[in-house]
């Protein structure tokens, strides 16, 4: 930290870590002091001690300053780190960010932290089925919450997918026959959804003939390309914009189960917590300073970021610290992963987690984009002589603004897709409601070249006059990203002018409005990982940081571990009220290699829904759907055990609570004695996938005659 530091540093202030400050009168006049008594010596040999002495003596008063026996702060700083598209990955981190360190001791490793939780010995991307990550998207269809079945209980709606390039081909020709635009925004959920005629959507993209290039060379060409052009949407990107706090376990299952279908993740933390107490920053130290993600790399992008708001909304002041969170994950996320017009994103808490078989469908796929962007459209090239960009501040192209700030122009029909997931509390064992998803979160957008750069939607009838500037692009001052930003984040007021990120959460967060809102929510699309912590240390710890942690009042930290072990004997809810939860028994595949079987052939889900799933074989199928869990999970019951029986960091040891510290990288479980096994692998795992699940991991390890790390 020393090096870092000279005469004119300003440096973080331990009350305020968002202000910075030069160092307190009590220093400088004892500095002025040591000045005045080598004051002859110091003429006479200033140009010999000068640049020695005196920054010395003032990195000493620094570091004295900011070490005030409450907390040592440390500076966390990456260096550039490319991949090979071109993207700097720590783009985010070469200036640096002063932190807590852990358990306020700024030498001890992540390691060597009191709530640290070694990774699974297994720990790697998950190998989904081919047919799940490239899915036949012509015969292919996504699933839509259908509220006028039983409120949502009942089957959903099925939409049918196409290849993007039939979808192509498709406007086209719907656009020779001169068609009037659909007005999407009135629609209802089943008119957005009938199978029977062409939902219009323009991708922007000016050729069904996909572009060739080698992957490496096309998506370096991406990124450095104008805003104005339009990728091959066949090749668009998927990234996820999520926060992070502590929960590392969930972080590796996050990494491993979705490394195979999203381009990049950017992760947010901040060096304070949402109750306002200062923090390590773990998660960006873990990546510079440990091995633990290097399998995961290549598509990860830290964003840490300071809080500087400190406002109570009435709710308290946590809420208005995670709001503007939200704001900055989106649009920082953004631009640190180069997005252009097409690409898709998702944003979500870490343990909102979507399914990967939904994920790629709507990755791969195409004629589902209307439900979330109408009728779509491209960026028009301001090299044309008719483009403008209401940024410019042209007279002719006022733009009003609701009481937010958000420009007024319909981009989309919708902020954004919600996918209604499974609530579950503390372990897959207890869940809210055993018969629909109680969440619709994450989120899913699809990016807008044109809200990015301020342009009209075309046929908008604006009446813009001839442009009689220069290409707005050629100017470095202008910001291809200004669309997505906020004028204001000093506050949760929303006194700014832009684009509000966190409207895209907001959007499906009231779920109860849902029907009655006419949204279209994906059906039995993922799983809410709620307080899938392993020990009473992590629940504490969460209870103490997040935006709730006002519900438990001004108890003792031995008062509130024992309400929540109290709360998860009794499955209720870890915050609030004591709203009763239910058991709820996972489903699992039946074979280890083969993992779930899937079929969303749109043949098949229009005659299961018109029988109104009265057939035997899709009850099953059905029942399957309805209680899968991630594939990291039951590929890793050992490492997971607590997720799969909560006893497990409770009552029973988990595997690194048995397992000698230095082992935990190298155990090979299978290796391990039966009276060992027994600890601390769960019981109602089944049997038979128990045994496939040793003799694979054996045979794996046979193979590569390594020990696994």
């Amino acid at each position: 930290m020393e090096d870092e530091i000279g005469i004119d540093v300003k440096y973080q202030s331990l009350n305020d870590p968002y202000t910075f400050r030069k160092p307190k009168l009590k220093y400088r006049i004892k500095r002025s002091s040591k000045k005045c008594i080598w004051i002859m010596f110091i003429l006479i040999i200033i140009c010999l001690l000068f640049s020695f002495l005196i920054p010395k003596e003032i990195k000493e008063d620094i570091v004295n300053d900011i070490n005030d026996g409450k907390n040592e702060y440390v500076m966390t700083k990456g260096k550039p780190r490319f991949d090979k598209y071109g993207v700097d990955l720590n783009a985010n981190i070469l200036d640096g960010m002063y932190n807590i360190g852990f358990d306020d001791d700024p030498n001890k490793k992540l390691e060597d932290w009191s709530l640290y939780t070694p990774p699974c010995p297994y720990l790697s991307p998950v190998n989904h089925p081919e047919y799940v990550i490239n899915p036949q998207c012509e015969v292919s269809s996504i699933q839509i919450v259908n509220y006028n079945n039983d409120n949502g209980k009942g089957l959903p709606y099925s939409l049918h997918l196409d290849s993007i390039t039939n979808q192509m081909k498709k406007w086209e020709e719907w656009v020779m026959k001169d068609g009037i635009n659909p007005n999407y925004r009135n629609r209802s959920v089943e008119e957005l959804l009938d199978n029977n005629q062409y939902h219009p959507f323009d991708y922007g993209y000016n050729s069904s003939q996909e572009d060739n290039t080698n992957n490496d060379n096309y998506y370096e060409y991406v990124i450095n390309s104008r805003m104005d052009e339009t990728p091959d949407p066949r090749k668009r990107r998927l990234f996820s914009f999520i926060m992070f706090n502590t929960e590392f376990d969930l972080l590796d299952l996050y990494f491993t189960e979705f490394y195979d279908v999203i381009d990049y993740f950017v992760i947010y933390e901040s060096n304070s917590t949402f109750s306002g107490n200062p923090k390590p920053l773990y998660f960006t130290r873990a990546l510079l300073e440990t091995d633990r993600y290097d399998k995961f790399k290549d598509k990860i992008i830290p964003l840490p970021c300071e809080t500087i708001v400190d406002e109570d909304n009435g709710r308290g002041k946590a809420f208005p610290k995670e709001h503007l969170a939200r704001r900055l994950v989106i649009e920082k996320g953004l631009r640190s992963v180069h997005a252009r017009h097409g690409d898709i994103f998702i944003h979500g808490d870490l343990d909102e987690m979507p399914k990967v078989h939904v994920l790629s469908r709507l990755k791969k796929c195409g004629g589902w984009e209307h439900l979330q962007a109408g009728i779509g459209g491209g960026p028009k090239s301001f090299i044309h002589e008719n483009t403008n960009s209401y940024f410019l501040k042209n007279k002719d192209m006022n733009v009003t603004v609701n009481s937010y700030g958000e420009y007024m122009i319909d981009y989309e029909k919708e902020k954004s897709l919600g996918f209604l997931i499974w609530f579950y509390e503390y372990s897959f064992n207890i869940i809210e409601n055993k018969n629909i998803g109680t969440v619709a979160h994450p989120n899913l957008a699809i990016f807008d070249a044109r809200r990015s750069l301020g342009q009209f939607i075309e046929n908008g009838g604006n009446g813009i006059s001839k442009r009689s500037y220069h290409d707005p692009l050629s100017d470095p001052d202008f910001d291809i990203y200004q669309g997505y930003t906020y004028t204001d984040n000093t506050n949760d007021r929303r006194t700014g002018k832009g684009f509000l990120g966190e409207s895209i959460r907001f959007d499906t967060s009231k779920i109860g409005d849902l029907k009655t809102n006419n949204k279209t929510v994906l059906w039995n699309a993922g799983w809410h990982l709620s307080s899938f912590l392993p020990t009473t240390k992590q629940f504490y710890n969460k209870i103490s940081s997040y935006s709730h942690h006002d519900s438990y009042g001004e108890k003792s930290k031995n008062q509130i571990i024992k309400d929540i072990k109290s709360r998860i004997k009794k499955k209720v809810y870890i915050f609030g009220r004591e709203k009763k939860y239910f058991d709820n028994k996972p489903s699992y595949p039946d074979s280890i290699t083969e993992g779930y079987r899937y079929n969303f052939n749109a043949t098949y889900w229009d005659e299961m829904i018109s029988l109104n799933g009265s057939d035997t074989n899709f009850k099953k199928y059905k029942n399957m759907l309805d209680h899968e869990i991630p594939y990291q999970v039951w590929l890793n019951p050992i490492c997971y055990s607590f997720m799969i029986d909560r006893r497990f960091g409770l009552k029973k040891k988990l595997w690194w609570q048995v397992i000698p510290k230095k082992n935990w990288k190298t155990i090979r479980f299978e290796d391990l004695n039966q009276s060992i096994i027994k600890k601390i692998f769960p019981k109602n795992f089944p049997k038979k996938l128990k045994s496939q699940l040793f003799r694979k991991t054996n045979n794996k390890n046979k193979k590569k005659k390594v020990t696994i790390h």
